[in-house]
């Protein structure tokens, strides 16, 4: 069956956010946030100036509407839905390799210092938690409290759980995003760093045989 009228209006709405999207990262990338504008984004993204503000409030509101769309974007939310009936050793290679394919894109060495320019600004501050931050840590904590239920979690306070594994993957991909080329980490398998990551996270540095 063809698409109707609103199926079509929604389809190019989601691709020319998209398309806002694309060109405001590699502006704020090239340019930061101080010297971009959305004359230049809107040139690049191929629209009118004016409607960036269909889509955005201001500037503000896009430069965090472009770090929520690369960290929360949907293949990363559905691998978390996954957990509490997947595999979880499993799955949460799958989350760490998620964040590695994230920082491979092209450009994306910048991202420190895109998130560095937000955490100086106390409007952007707010909307990168509302927009991006408590959605995902409440996400995660619906994670954490169903998989305790089943008894696959220890019960540790869900709250302290959700940001030592956040803390945890988010900071060693900044860290590595950080090192760039000269990453020791380059020398080893993406698929043996996912997996011992994933190790740690779930079992910790004690070795089992190790009494303490």
């Amino acid at each position: 069956m063809a698409p109707t009228r609103q199926e079509r209006k929604e389809s190019i709405a989601i691709m020319r956010k998209k398309q806002i999207l694309d060109a405001a990262f590699k502006v704020f990338s090239e340019k930061g946030f101080a010297m971009a504008t959305t004359a230049e984004i809107a040139k690049l993204s191929g629209v009118a100036e004016g409607t960036i503000y269909n889509y955005f409030t201001n500037k503000r509101d896009l430069i965090v509407s472009v770090i929520q769309n690369l960290i929360m974007d949907v293949s990363l939310l559905d691998l978390i839905g996954r957990l509490p009936s997947g595999e979880i050793h499993n799955t949460f290679e799958s989350i760490i390799q998620n964040r590695f394919d994230l920082i491979n894109r092209e450009g994306l060495s910048t991202l420190p210092i895109i998130l560095s320019e937000i955490m100086r600004d106390p409007e952007m501050k707010v909307l990168w938690s509302q927009k991006v931050l408590t959605p995902f840590l409440n996400q995660m904590g619906q994670m954490v409290r169903v998989m305790q239920s089943t008894g696959k979690f220890q019960k540790l306070e869900p709250e302290v759980v959700v940001r030592a594994i956040a803390g945890m993957i988010m900071g060693f991909v900044m860290l590595k995003l950080m090192e760039g080329e000269g990453s020791p980490l380059n020398q080893i398998s993406q698929d043996t760093v996912s997996a011992d990551l994933a190790k740690l996270i779930l079992h910790g540095l004690l070795n089992p045989e190790q009494e303490i």
